[in-house]
């Protein structure tokens, strides 16, 4: 009788001890890991939903610049497919640069414009280049010597000088765009950097005059006045 109440607390013992490992156990443990990797798996899609949905900062990495989507051949009218609006850095971004699309579309190209090219007005035929400008006014683009060292920008009024005799060649006259200098590629020399003049009729003479009296490694350098005023 002794020896088989101790067979039955033993098993009653054993029992108890082997709760833990049992095929019930088990399955509540899988069964709690299963609803626990649910809920986790159900809250990061909330914070992905969440995160998709909340608008990019404004401006990007950069400021909105209108680039060329495609190559486009000069006296091509641009279309809508043929730009896009990228964010660029300040330092890839001239001063210039259309920020929209609109301002691009319907415009005749005044010279081939390559894929990923920034658009600027210069490059383009239009009036919009000398919107506000007196009706006799033209654009004329001129090269000049470093403009970027006296920090020229459109709406600056500016004088240009021959390098060699030191004549004046414009008084006080409206930028209307500026383009830097390009580097040479190894298969020739860059190009110069080069002002976009709004000039009524006598002064487009008179720089005309100054572009052809220039000498063999000679050319015209910009000074920039303060604001409109008359010559001195």
């Amino acid at each position: 009788m002794s020896g088989s109440r101790s067979g039955s607390r033993w098993r009653r013992e054993t029992g108890r001890a082997g709760w833990p490992d049992g095929p019930r156990r088990r399955r509540a443990r899988r069964a709690r890991w299963r609803r626990w990797a649910a809920a986790s798996l159900a809250a990061l899609a909330v914070l992905v939903t969440v995160a998709a949905l909340r608008p990019a900062p404004a401006g990007g990495a950069g400021a909105p610049t209108v680039v060329m989507a495609r190559d486009v051949a000069a006296g091509q009218t641009i279309g809508a497919d043929d730009v896009t609006v990228a964010a660029r850095p300040g330092g890839q971004r001239p001063v210039a640069a259309l920020s929209t699309a609109q301002t691009a579309v319907g415009r005749v190209a005044a010279a081939p414009l390559s894929v990923h090219e920034v658009v600027t007005p210069e490059r383009l035929v239009g009036g919009d280049l000398l919107a506000g400008q007196p009706g006799d006014h033209v654009a004329l683009s001129v090269p000049v010597l470093d403009a970027a060292s006296v920090g020229v920008r459109p709406g600056d009024h500016i004088d240009l000088y021959a390098t060699g005799s030191g004549s004046r060649a414009a008084t006080d006259v409206v930028v209307l765009a500026v383009r830097a200098a390009e580097e040479s590629t190894g298969l020739g020399s860059g190009a110069p950097a080069r002002v976009t003049l709004a000039l009524d009729p006598t002064q487009a003479a008179e720089v005309a005059r100054g572009l052809s009296a220039l000498e063999a490694g000679q050319g015209l350098v910009v000074a920039v006045r303060h604001g409109p005023g008359p010559a001195q």
